[in-house]
């Protein structure tokens, strides 16, 4: 059938070409003109490889060269061997490029360079030929011949072979599937596997079927290798490529299977010792291109490049053949990226940021862990120094406090002599009456000192800042009770303006006190001077906005300082006895308190200072 196709093909272009107008001489001068380049391929344009190859070729020169007019012919000789088809094909490549010079043939293989060589005169007999050859006929190898060079290279069985049994050491049978052309190829092949074998017994096998053969490869021994050269034969008189021959025969054996040609890579064949494409087309695009620029071909040695260990990184894993093992500049395709190798730089980068993360979070705990100590020292300083400014405070309310005691305990000196003095009479119901009543009042006024004492005992303790629930109407009475016999003697005035109901309040009881207790004493000492209708003070308590506000007024002269706030700065006083230390702790304590303090002018005279802290109902975890 593809005879007939062939000869289909003749007549047409024929008919085509008389049809025609003759070409006619191009006017463009000759270093425009276009370079003719024809490569013969034995194969068909799909045979595996092919492509790849004619690609290779084709980049190569375009980079070399300014312009080229590419052409590629093949002559499936696989597929159509009979004479009739080599001579359909001369007729065609006659027709086709009647009035067009061929400048370059590049003949791929054996069969093309014997098609060449045997239509030369007739196709392109002017044309140079750049040819590759998978063996060294000797005809070419010792006189190439004028205008032809090439590419010779050796068939890599027994590099291939030498190899496979080195790999595999405990290998005691060598079995090879090597279809010939003729008995003479055939025997040259068995020559170069018995030689590589090394006295290890050889099996060729030979079945004309591929189910036959399949079946043979699957019957093939347990500690055996297997060398793959070509086969493409088939049952039905079809012809199959070797390429797809291979994939059969590495699925039936339980046998690693070598092979020769870098297309039988990817189809289980381990490896074997052979020809890159990339090599060879890269090469044969070099020697036409030095040719088309003036070279000639006689005058370029014959090169023979030299022949690379290849192997599939699938079925050394499969076969458990480790990559030291293999030769020095051994290529491995198909081999499986690590994530390692895959996402090297995203885990580089990835371990980069949790490193500086770590190193981030402890820096921020160990941050945290030196401000929370510098916060319990500067809070253990803080009740320091509040303590030491509460035993001020009690030392200038000393001699009030004196007397507010001494009231009391005169009154119970008094009621006990009474008391003694109602004993020693007659006992009468009127004598018990008065003696109840004494008991009661002596009772009433021992509570009274022993409440005196409390507040007192309270203000003077040391102890740290302590979170609980604080009623504020009940700290601002029980401050205004220490205060009141100071402001009595001086003659001022003490008023209250209570929150109803108490605002909810959490923080210390004791260091709020001391803060009202500082304003209290400050705001009696700026009115004791004044005129004794402006000697009032006032502590007012109220809820604005989530806050609790509490402030002293009083109608003194107000504050002198520049700016009010200046007042609040230690050492800052107007007192000749003082160490304004006072306001500068009250500050301190209502700022742990999440507070704020501020002083101002009264517009009719006087000042107020007042401080808010946050209106809470429980205590923060």
């Amino acid at each position: 059938m593809a005879v007939l196709a062939f000869a289909r093909i003749v007549p047409a272009a024929v008919a085509l070409t008389v049809l025609a107008p003759s070409a006619v001489p191009s006017a463009e001068s000759p270093q425009t003109v276009p370079r003719t380049v024809l490569t013969l391929y034995w194969s068909s344009e799909s045979y595996p490889g092919t492509q790849k190859l004619d690609s290779i070729i084709q980049e190569t020169l375009q980079s070399r060269a300014e312009r080229i007019d590419y052409f590629a012919e093949y002559l499936e000789s696989d597929r159509f061997p009979d004479e009739q088809a080599s001579v359909a094909l001369r007729d065609y490549i006659q027709q086709k490029f009647r009035g067009r010079r061929i400048d370059l043939v590049i003949a791929i293989t054996g069969p093309a360079l014997t098609f060449a060589l045997r239509f030369r005169a007739n196709l392109f007999p002017d044309a140079p030929i750049v040819f590759s050859v998978p063996s060294t006929p000797d005809a070419v190898a010792r006189q190439p011949g004028p205008g032809l060079t090439g590419l010779v290279y050796g068939s890599g069985f027994g590099e291939t072979l030498q190899l496979a049994l080195k790999l595999h050491p405990s290998a005691t049978r060598v079995f090879y599937v090597a279809e010939a052309p003729n008995p003479a190829v055939r025997e040259s092949m068995r020559t170069l596997v018995l030689a590589a074998a090394h006295g290890v017994a050889v099996t060729e096998i030979d079945e004309p079927t591929v189910p036959r053969l399949v079946a043979a490869v699957k019957a093939v021994p347990r500690g055996s290798v297997l060398l793959y050269v070509r086969y493409s034969r088939d049952e039905a008189g079809n012809v199959l490529y070797p390429t797809q021959i291979a994939p059969l025969l590495a699925q039936a054996a339980t046998v690693p299977v070598y092979g020769v040609v870098e297309a039988f890579l990817g189809s289980g064949i381990v490896g074997g010792v052979m020809l890159p494409q990339q090599v060879l087309g890269t090469r044969i695009g070099e020697l036409a291109s030095e040719i088309l620029h003036g070279a000639r071909p006689q005058d370029i040695p014959i090169d023979h490049p030299q022949l690379v260990p290849m192997f599939d990184w699938r079925q050394l894993q499969r076969w458990g053949i480790a990559e030291d093992s293999l030769p020095p500049h051994s290529v491995l395709l198909f081999q499986e990226i690590s994530i390692w190798e895959r996402y090297r730089i995203a885990i580089l980068v990835t371990i980069g940021v949790l490193l500086l993360q770590s190193f981030l979070i402890v820096g921020l705990m160990v941050e945290r862990r030196r401000r929370r100590r510098a916060e319990m020292e500067s809070r253990q300083h803080l009740a320091a120094m509040a303590h030491l400014d509460r035993r001020a405070a009690m030392g200038e309310l000393a001699s009030s406090l004196a007397h507010e005691l001494n009231q009391p305990l005169n009154a119970i000196l008094q009621n006990a002599g009474v008391a003694q003095m109602l004993l020693g009479r007659d006992d009468d119901q009127r004598a018990l009456d008065e003696l109840r009543e004494i008991i009661g009042d002596i009772r009433k006024d021992d509570i009274r000192a022993g409440e005196v004492i409390r507040r007192m005992r309270g203000l003077l303790q040391k102890h740290d800042l302590e979170t609980q629930a604080i009623n504020i109407n009940e700290l601002a009475t029980d401050t205004l009770a220490l205060v009141r016999s100071d402001a009595a003697s001086r003659d001022v005035q003490l008023d209250v303006q209570l929150a109803e109901p108490p605002p909810p309040l959490v923080g210390d009881r004791v260091h709020l006190q001391q803060v009202v207790l500082n304003l209290l004493l400050n705001a009696v000492d700026a009115v004791a001077k004044m005129p004794p209708g402006r000697r009032r003070v006032v502590l007012g308590i109220s809820r604005d906005k989530g806050e609790v506000r509490v402030w002293v007024r009083d109608s003194g002269a107000g504050i002198t300082a520049e700016r009010p706030s200046e007042i609040f700065e230690a050492f800052y006083t107007t007192k000749r006895e003082g160490m304004g230390m006072g306001l500068a702790i009250a500050r301190s304590i209502v700022e742990a308190h999440e507070g704020r303090i501020a002083a101002e002018n009264n517009e009719g005279g006087g000042a107020t200072v007042w401080f808010t802290v946050p209106a809470r109902e429980q205590v923060p975890s």
